[in-house]
């Protein structure tokens, strides 16, 4: 089997297509640089802001928070990180599939191959962008920690709150920044739901912990 063969086989061409749109992306981001403009700057004010050094826990709840925090975005802007998954999940998959020709003389069908590909890829951006990340130069000018978010009012943005099961919220800090994050009731007999507004009084680990029992000057 040739290499063009190779490539452009049923059972691969969803990996070669990963590979072309990576070089894609690429091409297009370095003509629109030269151009003075750029794709990365535009995808990274589509996500919104939030606390991207939570660590995503298996035993906890749920959240699309923890696994964006996870894969590195808001701490290496989103093109790159498509770019390193791309290339990843192309070139492993590619590499997967060739191991199997040569020894075995088939190719398995790409659905086959596609789950352990997707998951190894996703270690490997994560592990990757946080390389990149810690070369990065970074702006420590509006960074604030976690804890500083203690006393803020915060408004429920998905899922129900009850004690031993958070919920995601969001506040802004003093710079305007939205922190998305997990918080749960201190108290047994509260929950929380979806628009609610409550007073974050107590922070453990990746959980907030707050009330509804908002001061007046706060409501």
């Amino acid at each position: 089997m040739s290499l063009v063969e190779f490539l452009f086989h049923s059972n691969n061409i969803i990996f070669t297509s990963a590979v072309i749109l990576m070089l894609l992306i690429a091409f297009l981001e370095g003509i629109l640089v030269v151009l003075g403009m750029g794709l990365s700057n535009l995808f990274d004010s589509l996500i919104p802001d939030f606390d991207s050094n939570i660590e995503f826990e298996m035993d906890s709840g749920y959240s699309l928070t923890k696994f964006f925090g996870w894969i590195r975005l808001k701490q290496v802007p989103i093109l790159m990180l498509l770019v390193i998954f791309l290339t990843s999940f192309g070139l492993l998959g590619l590499f997967i599939q060739a191991i199997l020709l040569n020894s075995l003389g088939i190719l398995w069908l790409e659905y086959i191959v596609i789950i352990p590909t997707f998951i190894i890829s996703l270690f490997s951006l994560r592990i990757i962008g946080g390389v990149i990340a810690k070369i990065l130069p970074k702006d420590e000018t509006s960074s604030i920690s976690t804890s500083e978010l203690i006393g803020h009012v915060a408004i429920i943005t998905l899922g129900k709150a009850t004690k031993g099961s958070p919920a995601e919220a969001k506040t802004k800090d003093k710079y305007g920044q939205t922190h998305y994050f997990m918080v749960e009731p201190e108290n047994e007999n509260e929950f929380f739901l979806q628009g609610d507004k409550v007073l974050l009084s107590e922070q453990n680990n990746t959980v907030f912990y707050a009330t509804k029992n908002l001061p007046e000057k706060l409501k």
